[in-house]
């Protein structure tokens, strides 16, 4: 059965490097490039120059098969997890594109009812799904909130409303490769300039021995190596962690927000914030505290 392309990653320099296809799967340039070979893939054709090979749009095509319409950045891919917010940020067209992948993907999982979660009012994943993801993590979880002495259902809560809005990408993001902007990693989502700052304040040092990742030298040292640790699960709950400790002592002078899900969940999405007597938290905070929260202390059982 043939398929057709619906949505293409790019690199920062503008290289077509992921490539989504109807039936919901992606593809590197390779791969994409010998399904289009083996005629699986409709709409384009294999260009060859000096340094490699790439795919074009096929002429008399409509416009929105046009491969550069079809085209979204790694880094919009990776402040559309983060935030929802940036795709109104997009041009009209490559908006249209991104709500598409993201109907396609809800389109697959809105029949499960109950199992279904809805963030923003997109379905992203199942329950199930995520009690998957999140299951073998659970004794790292653990001792990284015991580590750094935060309440363990709080981490949780916030690790599962970042899986949740990694999953339409998940697939794409496995297939990206990270350059040089401040994308964000692994199942807490850390951005690399997070990292950064929690080991440049002490509160977290994935390798000691590392001379690059002293506080001294961290602000020289590029994304590229701190990602490396960030992926790593193992780092990428204690960076996590650390992050949340890091904004509870921030906090402390105006207010103790240790038992806050809705101000922590607002604040590790937004950064360390503005220290106020009545903080205000935002829908996503919200959603953290209200839902994710007991969800799971019911994945822990």
């Amino acid at each position: 059965m043939s398929m057709k392309i619906i949505l293409v990653i790019s690199d920062s320099k503008g290289k077509n490097i992921v490539f989504i296809t109807d039936d919901g799967s992606s593809h590197s340039l390779s791969e994409a490039i010998k399904l289009t070979r083996a005629e699986k893939i409709h709409g384009v054709h294999i260009v060859k120059t000096g340094r490699g090979s790439y795919l074009r749009g096929n002429p008399n095509e409509t416009e929105m098969d046009n491969l550069d319409e079809l085209s979204m950045s790694a880094n919009h891919v990776h402040l559309s997890i983060r935030d929802f917010a940036c795709i109104a940020s997009l041009s009209r067209k490559k908006r249209k594109v991104c709500l598409h992948h993201l109907e396609l993907h809800g389109s697959m999982i809105e029949g499960r009812g109950n199992d279904v979660i809805y963030v923003e009012g997109h379905p992203l994943i199942t329950r199930e799904k995520v009690t998957a993801t999140l299951q073998p993590y659970t004794k790292i979880i653990l001792a990284a909130a015991k580590e750094f002495s935060i309440d363990p259902n709080i981490l949780g809560a916030i690790l599962i409303d970042e899986v949740a809005r990694a999953a339409p990408w998940e697939k794409i993001l496995d297939k990206l490769v990270i350059v040089g902007r401040n994308s964000s990693a692994g199942i807490a989502q850390v951005t690399m300039d997070t990292a950064k700052d929690v080991i440049k304040s002490g509160y977290y040092n994935p390798n000691h021995s590392d001379k690059k990742l002293t506080p001294e030298i961290i602000h020289k040292t590029s994304r590229r190596h701190i990602y490396d640790y960030v992926i790593q699960p193992h780092h990428n709950i204690r960076f996590a962690s650390a992050r949340i400790r890091q904004t509870i002592d921030y906090w402390e002078h105006a207010v103790n927000i240790s038992q806050k899900p809705d101000i922590l969940g607002t604040l590790y999405s937004q950064g360390l914030g503005d220290p106020k007597a009545h903080p205000t938290p935002s829908d996503r905070g919200l959603q953290i505290a209200e839902e994710f929260y007991s969800f799971f202390q019911e994945i822990l059982k």
